[in-house]
């Protein structure tokens, strides 16, 4: 009886946390609900597997394409999907060229303007959830894919775009082969569920041909794809294939206007292709339980913002609403924008940002009034160029996720115990009073809320913020303060013991002369009972057996919890830090808190362990010190010849932050990394090929 009893509880529990996390309080108007997130390719799939095989596109592209400069931009790691990865769970399968900075930053491909065009497109069909988005190419390639105008005409880049079809649609080649490995796994888990297959732009519909015919030979053909649709045969029996225009091809660049109506007219025709094939075929491409149809209105072009459940939990609210929200700085340097910023710093008036055409050119001797000003203070790399952080291995790539075979399977899925009190926390921090006055527009959502394990930690770590670098990793303290307090856990044998929760879940740093907002947000009633719910729920429901407290904020609130657990108090702006972990080190042995045979492993500082990030993080992220900065309103500006010679640092602007990849990671060389016996035979058969 009492067996059962116990069953019942843990049932009622389970299934009051998954209502719970439906709640109308959580649902937006546009993305779903808040507490819904992306936990990453389930570690007992094949997708884990597949991803860490991903060749190696940077010594590949180098071997295979000649000329000046690289062709994958790889400082900034690779973009491997969007979408469903279980089983029968896709029933409509995206393929695009490559991601863009925004996919960068997010982790996941399909997330920037094209993605959320996409993202309508399905919709229209009452496709919400079903779906699947991967590429041609899981890095970013520079320049284009197809040739224009006067390009064909170089014979210098004509040599290269031979040699990028080759290694892009050639069956004999390594990024061929792993693609349609992929392709083909995600057919052989979804052959219940696939209705679907869209091939975006050229080289999106040129990979949707290639595989296609790889699975029935001379079964689709690029016009046919273009004009009409593809019949799927064999496995593919009873899947259709349509080609759609790039949204990116509607640009001044390419026709302005005319390719705008070109891409439109497309899409209203590939949407009728589709919409009367379901009317035809009711059992074909059931919408999902949240989706909705009706096709006596004809599809509108547009935007449509991803769902929550789309991104790692952490990821920056702002991406995918709309538009682009990030731009490149550089090849190892992206910033991201706010809702209230604007793409390359446009300034903002109203609504709308300033656009500066080409044609015209400012005054090189007077500030530009349609830009922002602004000033970043770069970190330091805590790394040199040819030093390697703990853990990293020979099989592994520094801008890649961990490719050994058991770090590949290390990475946090989320934070499924206690994402509603999260959440919860959160919507007190916007909703108070005082959340105008925050640095951090709210478009971003909340940063860095958490890091550690929430299955069974015996110690939580009550944090303030010290850094910017949790916006982009998606967990707390993961900058260099995060690796400090890491060398003291892992010295400590307390690995996998720990949660860290943040003291506030938006950017509150203190330098910030404008940031008056958080110190009221700290003593908002609503905002601090929430945030006790959240700690007092770990408490009751985790095997809680200590409390360390790091920062002035946190020891506040650890003060009104009112516990009996044993507390310890650190300073992180100590100037002997270091020093302090080992005295805490002593303290917690002497409370029987840790073994007492346990020995203290001295370390400055180590990286955030793999199994704390979300899957898809860049080896190189919380490695190296801090990784990101927030910019800083620049005033009285001196222009000369269209540069900033002198200027005055004003307030803190918390609509720009920039994230940068570390010295290590970037001073990184393809001899660096052995090719495999795999790449090896395909760069051979390339040698072997004629062009002509």
């Amino acid at each position: 009886m009492k067996f059962i009893l116990q069953f019942l509880m843990a049932f009622l529990m389970i299934n009051t946390v998954i209502i719970s996390a439906k709640s109308d309080e959580f649902k937006t108007k546009d993305r779903g609900f808040i507490t819904e997130f992306d936990k990453g390719a389930p570690k007992n799939s094949k997708w884990v597997d597949l991803f860490a095989e991903t060749p190696n596109y940077r010594a590949f592209g180098e071997q295979i394409i000649s000329g000046r400069g690289e062709k994958f931009r790889w400082k900034m790691g690779p973009m491997f999907y969007r979408g469903r990865l279980t089983p029968n769970s896709v029933k409509i399968f995206v393929i695009g060229q490559e991601g863009a900075q925004d996919e960068n930053l997010s982790n996941r491909s399909f997330t920037g303007s094209t993605g959320t065009r996409m993202q309508k497109f399905l919709n229209y069909f009452g496709i919400t959830e079903s779906y699947l988005f991967m590429n041609t190419f899981v890095y970013t390639i520079t320049g284009q894919y197809s040739l224009y105008g006067d390009d064909a005409t170089n014979e210098y880049k004509i040599k290269q775009w031979k040699q990028l079809m080759w290694m892009a649609q050639n069956e004999d080649s390594i990024i061929v082969k792993h693609r349609h490995k992929m392709f083909n796994y995600m057919l052989e888990t979804n052959k219940k569920s696939l209705s679907l297959i869209i091939g975006v732009g050229t080289a999106g519909k040129e990979s949707t041909v290639t595989w296609l015919n790889s699975i029935s030979p001379n079964s689709c053909s690029y016009s046919k794809l273009t004009s009409t649709y593809c019949e799927g045969k064999g496995e593919l029996e009873g899947v259709i294939a349509i080609g759609v225009r790039h949204p990116g091809a509607a640009s001044a660049r390419n026709a302005g206007g005319s390719a705008t109506n070109g891409l439109i007219y497309d899409f209203k025709k590939k949407a009728n292709i589709v919409a009367k094939r379901i009317q035809n075929k009711s059992s074909w491409l059931p919408k999902d339980s949240d989706g909705t149809r009706n096709f006596s209105k004809e599809f509108r072009y547009g935007y449509s913002a991803i769902p929550h459940r789309d991104f790692a939990f952490g990821t920056p609210w702002v991406l995918g609403g709309k538009g682009t929200t990030s731009n490149r700085r550089g090849s190892d340097t992206i910033q991201i924008f706010s809702k209230n910023g604007c793409y390359n710093n446009g300034a903002r008036v109203g609504r709308r940002c300033l656009s500066i055409p080409p044609s015209e050119r400012p005054d090189l001797n007077t500030p530009d009034e349609r830009v922002h000003y602004l000033y970043y203070k770069n970190p330091r790399n805590k790394l040199k160029k040819k030093e390697r952080p703990e853990g990293f291995t020979t099989k592994d790539l520094p801008f890649e996720p961990p490719k050994n075979e058991f770090t590949r399977t290390l990475y946090d899925v989320g934070p499924t115990d206690f994402v509603n009190e999260m959440m919860s926390f959160y919507q007190a921090v916007i909703n108070s009073e005082y959340a105008s006055e925050m640095v951090q527009d709210s478009s971003f959502g909340p940063t860095g809320m958490y890091r550690g394990s929430t299955v069974a930690p015996n110690l939580l770590i009550i944090a303030d913020q010290q850094g910017h670098t949790d916006m982009f990793s998606g967990r707390a303290l993961t900058g260099y303060s995060g690796q400090q307090l890491q060398a003291f856990l892992n010295g400590a044998g307390l690995q996998n013991k720990y949660l860290i929760i943040r003291s506030m879940p938006v950017d509150c740093l203190d330098e910030a002369s404008n940031n008056l907002g958080c110190k009221k947000l700290n003593k908002d009633s609503d905002v601090d009972k929430k945030r006790t719910d959240l700690l007092l729920s770990i408490l009751r429901k985790k095997p809680i057996k200590g409390i360390i407290t790091f920062g002035e904020n946190a020891k506040d609130i650890s003060d009104r919890l009112r516990t009996n657990l044993p507390r310890y108090d650190i300073n992180p702006k100590s100037e002997n830090l270091t020093g302090e972990f080992e005295q805490l080190f002593e303290k917690i042995k002497t409370d029987k808190f840790i073994d007492n045979n346990q020995k203290y492993r001295r370390s400055n500082f180590s990286p955030i362990p793999r199994s704390d990030l979300p899957y898809s993080s860049r080896w190189w992220m919380g490695t190296s010190g801090d990784r990101a900065s927030r910019s800083i309103n620049m005033t009285n500006i001196s222009v000369s010849n269209g540069r900033v010679r002198s200027y005055d640092l004003d307030s803190a602007n918390g609509n720009y932050y920039k994230v940068y990849a570390p010295s290590w990671a970037t001073s990184w060389l393809p001899e660096d990394q052995e090719l495999t016996k795999e790449e090896k035979e395909s760069i051979e058969k390339f040698k072997r090929t004629d062009l002509k």
